[in-house]
């Protein structure tokens, strides 16, 4: 186990894909009192001339910032960590507040999202209004220290077996990294959303803006929301693509099921699978079935050894892809291919998920990722409820596996409390993006949040999973948004998902080998 190079590795991206695995009014004078109790940021903001290659190959000039931040404000003595964050500058004589991306996960750093063609091209939109920055939250990529550690042992072979195996493995992982963390004079409890709020904060007042906007995704959303309610005046506008709202971390395993009966009736629609798959929720319910009185053997490549191995696979091995995928459209699009084939006794597609699983977890991990969720953690009465459906839904309780006392007490046992989770109330100007096909965060659970916003927009993605900020329609109301302009009705269709068939899907498979 040793600690990642700043930016490096993202295995970070890899786990937070596996992670899955009574009102409150803001007023203003609210906003400003709690702002006020934020100590000012050490000085020695930084900024030098920096190259961002998208995976494209395409370089583009940028400037690389560095804010010395608190790493525990509640602290005298506290270490001074840096925020990393790449600057692109606005091209308008007369710029508007900066636009700041908070990218998901948590533990993906916005700049490594920021490497996507698609999603650099609305980044490049955006300089029209003002300067845009992709920040790398705290722990992560670009920021210092990263919370990131690379395991250079290999998972077990039993890992997939059962939820017990899979948490004996990843914990201890998970215990070096929080050791090596604590030995370098660092705090893990203190990496979380409202240090994250506050941080956003000290950008906001080191570069000397009056108000910022947020562009934000995923987890980058529940902080974008903890802005708002603890610096709530100092923030212009919002948009929020796939949203996490307060106590949502703890994920319902019966309401991906649900999810899973919507994906279903998709396939079944598609010519392909009609007569083959008409049922995707039974026949990956037999599967599960024989998976645990017969657990599966797949040969898989080790990444870190270049050796074959098997490894014994049982239920929370598919439940686990399940829980990645399915919100996933470029995941999903392969889905229900290893689902036919698989129950066809063919175990080519779900032996090259299983490896891409056990290499993504087995490359290291956030211990970042892990406080930030512990700290957000749930209430008492949805956690409960969590549990309880775990126990019986199909998918089982493998998306809320890092949620657990056994990770949460290794990262010092973080709590921001219950204020933190109850639903918030803000004239701020919100823009929300749902896909239709997003399980992870469907339209009523951000509708819920949306009520508490008189100002927010909420448009449905139709076609759209989780991630929708690439397509060019999106980014097209997310600019007009921006800009001032009212989108409130705005259509957006996306192509449908087009599933590979089961041919399709090996052929992709066995040239991803060579």
């Amino acid at each position: 186990m040793r600690r990642a190079a700043p930016i490096a590795g993202l295995a970070l991206r890899a786990l937070a894909a596996s992670a899955l695995l009574a009102g409150v009014a803001i007023s203003p004078l609210a906003a400003r009192a709690a702002a006020a109790k934020v100590p000012k940021p050490p000085r020695g903001l930084s900024l030098k001339a920096f190259e961002l290659t998208t995976f494209d190959g395409v370089r583009h000039r940028v400037e690389r910032g560095r804010l010395p931040v608190p790493e525990d404000r509640t602290r005298a003595n506290t270490p001074t960590i840096t925020v990393g964050f790449v600057r692109l500058r606005a091209t308008t004589a007369k710029p508007g507040p900066p636009i700041v991306f908070l990218a998901g996960g948590p533990g993906i750093p916005g700049t490594f999202l920021g490497r996507d063609p698609a999603t650099y091209a609305l980044f490049e939109r955006l300089r029209a209004m003002g300067d845009v920055i992709l920040l790398d939250q705290r722990g992560t990529g670009l920021s210092e220290p990263t919370l990131q550690c690379v395991s250079e042992a290999p998972l077990p072979a039993d890992t997939f077996e059962s939820e017990d195996k899979m948490a004996i493995a990843l914990g201890g992982p998970v215990r070096a990294c929080a050791k090596m963390v604590r030995a370098d004079g660092h705090a893990p409890e203190a990496y979380q959303t409202n240090a994250n709020a506050d941080d956003l904060e000290d950008l906001r007042r080191a570069l000397g803006a009056e108000r910022l906007r947020l562009l934000a995704t995923d987890y980058g959303t529940e902080l974008a929301l903890a802005a708002v309610r603890r610096h709530g005046d100092r923030i212009d506008r919002i948009v929020l693509a796939g949203t996490r709202g307060p106590d949502r971390v703890w994920k319902f395993p019966s309401a991906l099921g649900l999810h899973l009966r919507r994906l279903g009736r998709i396939v079944a629609s598609d010519p392909r699978y009609a007569n083959d798959l008409p049922d995707l929720e039974a026949t990956i319910r037999r599967i599960l079935d024989t998976l645990a009185w017969n657990p599966a053997s797949v040969e898989v490549a080790d990444a870190k050894t270049k050796k074959k191995i098997r490894l014994r696979v049982g239920p929370v091995g598919l439940q686990a892809a399940l829980w990645s995928d399915m919100s996933d459209g470029s995941a999903a699009s392969v889905l229900p291919a290893m689902v036919l084939s698989l129950a066809r006794g063919d175990s080519l597609l779900f032996a090259r998920r299983i490896e891409q699983l056990y290499n993504t977890l087995g490359s290291g991990v956030s211990v970042m990722a892990i406080a930030t969720d512990c700290a957000s953690g749930g209430s008492p009465e949805r956690i409960a409820s969590a549990q309880e459906d775990g126990r019986t839904a199909l998918l089982g309780s493998v998306g809320n596996l890092f949620l657990g006392p056994a990770f949460c007490e290794l990262v010092g046992n973080p709590n921001l409390g219950a204020a933190t989770r109850t639903p918030l109330s803000s004239e701020t100007p919100a823009l929300f993006l749902t896909g239709a096909n997003d399980g992870v965060a469907p339209f009523d659970q951000t509708e819920e949040v949306r009520r508490g916003f008189p100002n927010g927009i909420h448009l449905l993605v139709e076609n759209g999973w989780h991630e929708t900020l690439p397509a060019a329609a999106v980014q097209e109301a997310v600019v007009e948004f921006f800009r001032g302009e009212d989108v409130r009705g705005r259509r957006l269709i996306l192509e449908p998902t087009r599933f590979l068939s089961v041919e399709e899907a090996k052929a992709a498979a066995t040239k991803s080998l060579h």
